[in-house]
């Protein structure tokens, strides 16, 4: 299988010093609240939702969802007033969030191996805090990149960019996980080994050096070694 292949050819830190990882779909299982927030946001407007629009905007800040939504559909109002409804409808929704199976086991691992990890993500950061503690993470997690954080969000490199810094080690010793082609290509584009969590073997939309996995738990593995 490809993404066997792909991991046995491609020279990676053997034990990172930092891993960047995104948060919804891939730490947090948030995709299906975040896809019925999309839609209850559309209905208010009697706009029409599609799957193609909502995976387009996998990646990009929440205030940059709602200005392309509010221009695609012709919604009413003021992008304050419109993202203000977006993130209530997305807050009644997200404590029902399970983090990602294996999230716990990549983030005990890590820290285990003295390997810090931060979450780059295109959500707020209070919801993301509020998750983390929720979840009994935030021990484990160093920092955040937030959307509020960054001027260009993914698919533009600045939010990793912003990561590397964070980290305060080189970025060879830094990888990326991610589950959208957006995000992965803001990691790339930011020079980083980039894993992209999937259940396809390849897609010709992944930028180039892409390193797909199945599970968090196998890249677990790949990273840290089996637990014998």
């Amino acid at each position: 299988m490809r993404w066997e292949r792909g991991l046995s050819s491609t020279k990676l830190p053997s034990s990172p010093k930092a891993i960047l990882i995104d948060l919804d779909g891939t730490l947090a299982d948030s995709m299906a609240v975040m896809r019925v927030s999309y839609q209850k946001f559309l209905e208010r407007f009697q706009a029409k939702t599609t799957d193609e629009e909502f995976a387009a905007l996998n990646g990009p800040p929440l205030v940059e969802v709602v200005r392309r939504l509010k221009i695609t559909h012709s919604l009413e109002g003021d992008i304050e007033t419109l993202l203000a409804t977006y993130f209530d409808i997305i807050d009644l929704a997200y404590s029902r969030v399970a983090p990602t199976p294996g999230a716990d086991a990549l983030l005990a691992r890590a820290k285990e191996n003295h390997c810090s990890v931060g979450i780059v993500t295109s959500n707020s950061l209070k919801r993301t805090q509020m998750w983390l503690d929720a979840m009994n993470f935030s021990h484990l997690i160093s920092f955040i990149v937030s959307g509020e954080d960054v001027l260009r969000g993914k698919p533009n490199p600045e939010p990793y960019l912003q990561g590397i810094k964070k980290a305060e080690c080189h970025s060879s010793s830094i990888i990326a996980v991610e589950d959208s082609t957006q995000g992965a290509r803001s990691a790339v584009d930011a020079g980083l080994r980039t894993f992209l969590l999937t259940e396809t073997d390849t897609s010709d939309d992944w930028p180039a050096g892409v390193l797909p996995v199945r599970s968090l738990y196998q890249l677990t593995d790949e990273l840290f070694g089996r637990v014998r």
